[in-house]
């Protein structure tokens, strides 16, 4: 899947990754509520060793192989 169609489902809740990830890395949003520092959305990668705000590389945009996760 491409990364805007991932991107789509990923802010309606959903996770993405690519296949060449390990499995456990997952991309989510996370949207800011009333207890929030941050006031805009973003994007971050959950993994065993934690949640950190992630950004995109060139490849990983351009990549035509995303994976949605429920």
């Amino acid at each position: 899947m491409k990364f805007e169609k991932a991107l789509e489902e990923v802010k309606n809740g959903k996770a993405m990754r690519l296949p060449s990830w390990s499995p456990e890395v997952l991309i989510k949003v996370q949207k800011p509520d009333e207890y929030s520092k941050m006031t805009a959305p973003y994007l971050y990668v959950e993994s065993r060793l934690g949640k950190v705000p992630w950004r995109e590389t060139f490849i990983e945009m351009f990549s035509e192989d995303w994976i949605v996760i429920d």
